[in-house]
């Protein structure tokens, strides 16, 4: 009996087109944040644990065994007309190979951070790599609901070893048996006057108030700040998200994945914060015989260059689920997928690639 096919999607423009990584300690919940977003988009229609050996993005014999990604995991998602493509790596120093891989196909990087474990100095060096580079970063502090979270101490350890420019961008709404059942956003004038620590609120908006105004090229801004005029939420949201995609600035956020707390805002920021393949640039390149070539450049319909960072054949596992596809680094179609090609139901391709348009 024949599968059940469905359609490959169709290419996005490059300016719809999302690239993520996420990075962090082994245990710190990026598998299950990523899970998390593919249910909220509609990707899945319930989400895997990994605990539980069901995620998606775990799916070699060796995951389901100890419970733990050991290869770089992809999937992608569409969400307000864009096109996200989220690279999970492994949090395991003995897998680093596979970091990097996804590193060098991304275009921005989700740092996860535990709310229970905190920062650990492999976090801490690869920050400052990704600084090297100029790589666009955010911040997410993870697992809320866990038993010995503390999320003021994870962002004070955030702001105090990951350096200049992070400033959270949400405080937990707990309700009154002290669960975290929502996020309240410090850009919103308002939000202080439900939360218990109205004091640690105002102060914290304060802050990340005159961070971004010091990433903004609007200098009637800060005269208005500074003359106690009331400032317009859109656009400080503008000035927010133009500082993150050029790499200056870091929000946290916070997110509870198991019960979506603080999902739909992650994804807002991804959209609208973090760059398109445009805007990051295509790597430089050389010929076979090492002479340098001409620069790429994003255009999808030029001719393909591509890098294979990532392949692998699709598990067959009983049980597995497969969620993964490939991101156009610098171009909006891929080399295995085109309109109209079809794929059995549960099959998808998982090479990770990058492209340009070659002169």
């Amino acid at each position: 009996m024949a599968k059940e096919t469905s359609p490959a999607p169709a290419p996005r423009p490059a300016e719809k087109v999302r690239n993520v990584a996420l990075v962090g300690h082994s245990g710190a919940g990026k598998t299950t944040l990523a899970e998390a977003l593919l249910v909220a988009t509609g990707a899945l229609v319930r989400a895997g644990r990994v605990e539980d050996g069901t995620s998606c993005l775990d799916t070699e014999d060796v995951e389901l065994r100890q419970r733990r990604s050991v290869s770089l995991g992809v999937a992608t998602v569409e969400h307000a007309g864009h096109r996200i493509t989220l690279l999970d790596t492994p949090g395991a120093p003995d897998f680093v190979g596979e970091l990097r891989a996804g590193l060098r196909a991304a275009d921005a990087a989700l740092f996860v951070v535990s709310a229970v474990n905190g920062v650990d100095a492999a976090t801490v060096q690869l920050w400052e790599e990704c600084a090297a580079v100029g790589m666009p970063r955010a911040v997410v502090i993870s697992q809320l609901d866990k038993p010995r979270a503390d999320v003021a101490d994870a962002v004070r350890a955030c702001q105090t070893l990951l350096g200049d420019g992070v400033f959270p961008v949400h405080l937990p709404d707990r309700g009154p048996d002290g669960a975290v059942r929502g996020v309240v956003s410090l850009l919103d004038p308002t939000a202080a006057a439900g939360l218990d620590d109205a004091g640690e609120a105002d102060q914290r908006r304060s802050e990340l108030i005159e961070g971004i105004i010091g990433e903004s090229e609007d200098e009637a801004l800060m005269e208005r700040y500074l003359a106690g005029d009331e400032l317009v939420q859109a656009d400080l949201i503008a000035d927010l998200e133009t500082a993150v995609a050029r790499g200056h600035f870091h929000p946290v956020l916070l997110a509870a994945p198991l019960t979506g707390v603080g999902v739909p805002e992650l994804l807002e920021l991804v959209v609208a914060g973090f760059p398109s393949p445009l805007e990051h640039g295509c790597p430089p390149v050389t010929r076979p015989d090492g002479s340098s070539a001409p620069a790429l450049s994003c255009d999808g319909d030029g001719p393909l260059v591509a890098e294979v960072v990532r392949r692998r054949p699709t598990p067959t596992s009983a049980g597995s689920r497969s969620c993964g596809s490939s991101p156009a680094r610098c171009g909006p179609t891929s080399p295995s997928t085109s309109p109209g090609t079809a794929w059995p139901t549960g099959v998808t391709p998982t090479t990770t690639w990058t492209s340009g348009s070659a002169p």
